[in-house]
């Protein structure tokens, strides 16, 4: 048996392919993207963010309220 390195690495991609899932409910955060990109536009903090939101009852860590606005802002 031959060792095919081209074989290996389209095998190798089709596992990573199987390994990442993508995300299929929607954020906590979609519910206020207006509200939120408006605040950070106008130079409000992420932490800002993450306390106006947790006025609101939504309870999320000042991180994720980073990549959400890092991945939709």
């Amino acid at each position: 048996m031959t060792f095919n390195l081209n074989k290996e690495i389209e095998q190798l991609n089709k596992l990573k392919k199987l390994r990442t899932k993508k995300r299929h409910k929607p954020s906590k955060l979609d519910k206020y993207q207006y509200q939120l990109r408006k605040f950070y536009e106008n130079g409000h903090t992420k932490a800002d963010l993450q306390l106006w939101l947790a006025k609101r009852g939504v309870k999320v860590h000042w991180t994720t309220v980073k990549r959400w606005i890092d991945k939709n802002a």
